[in-house]
């Protein structure tokens, strides 16, 4: 079962996508498509399909019905959307994910708009699922913060959408104590009581770097704990010491966060854990590349 750290990022709202899609559309196109405006007229009509190159998971059909809203408002083309795939679906090479009719000149123009979204964020949902797979029972996968700067919502959607957990959207909605703070502070203490003092409420999530670390963060009670650059088998230490000291004191275990350099190719050495635990992996946005989708658009 998925353990959020937040609310998760279940869909696409207009506010998560509209000004990033208005900017593709005025960059991408500042005077008009001289190429085909000068080749098709207006009335000219064609059909295409959204062909998939490799297999994968779909992600951002949400946002490509607001791409077609957004582009008949500010480009002027109406193309009608005729059928689609579903986000989540598991999709094969060679796969029609939708398909689109419309002027000539509209269609080639919305054409790299189009894949930029739904490669990149089916990527990220690809890479996600393949992620999940790949993980022992009990293992769960985390998102970051490390996104493109206006794609944050985005992103988590995809991991979402991919299977993924959801962690903090952003710094203000959980406090998460790491090294640096905890040296700046003096300790670990120090650093939750100025916390609480002024948000009682926020949720604490503390970073512990080695094993002995850790009795002192669990008598802070944080609702998270971060292992961070640790092996597999520490990690395991770790976890065990927490399912100890929690079972003694009765105490509900908190949530258990590993980080440092966790790829789907190294999951599998995450197993036999006593509790739950929830990978980090910044690998999911900052490394994932665009799937291979293309645009194959009929004669007019």
């Amino acid at each position: 079962m998925r353990q959020h750290f937040t609310s998760p990022v279940a869909s696409i709202q207009p506010e998560d996508c509209d000004a990033l899609i208005r900017l593709a559309i005025a960059e991408d196109a500042p005077a008009g498509d001289p190429t085909s405006e000068d080749i098709f007229t207006p009335q000219m009509r064609t059909t295409a399909r959204l062909v998939a190159r490799e297999s994968g998971v779909l992600c951002g059909m949400p946002l490509v019905l607001r791409l077609l809203d957004l582009f008949e408002k500010e480009a002027g083309y109406k193309i009608e959307l005729v059928s689609s795939d579903k986000d989540g679906d598991h999709f094969e090479r060679g796969s029609v994910l939708l398909t689109l009719k419309g002027p000539v000149v509209g269609i080639l123009r919305l054409e790299r708009l189009l894949l930029n979204f739904l490669q990149y964020l089916s990527g990220i949902a690809t890479t996600t699922s393949d992620a999940v797979r790949s993980a022992p029972p009990g293992v769960f996968i985390l998102d970051t913060r490390k996104t493109l700067p206006g794609y944050r919502r985005l992103a988590k959607y995809a991991v979402y959408t991919g299977g993924g957990t959801n962690h903090r959207i952003h710094l203000s909605e959980m406090a998460m104590i790491k090294d640096n703070h905890i040296a700046a502070a003096g300790g670990i203490r120090s650093a939750v009581d100025s916390i609480r003092a002024k948000h009682p409420q926020l949720p604490i999530e503390i970073e512990v770097d080695r094993v002995e670390q850790i009795p002192e963060a669990l008598s802070l009670s944080p609702r998270v704990i971060l292992l961070d650059n640790m092996t597999a088998d520490t990690v395991r230490a770790a976890v065990a010491k927490i399912a100890s000291i929690c079972k003694t004191s009765g105490a509900m275990p908190p949530i258990v966060e590993v980080s440092g350099g966790w790829t789907p190719s190294r999951i599998s050495e995450l197993n036999s854990m006593e509790l739950p635990v929830g990978v980090s992996m910044g690998f999911l946005t900052h490394t994932t590349r665009f799937l291979d989708l293309s645009l194959e658009v009929d004669p007019a």
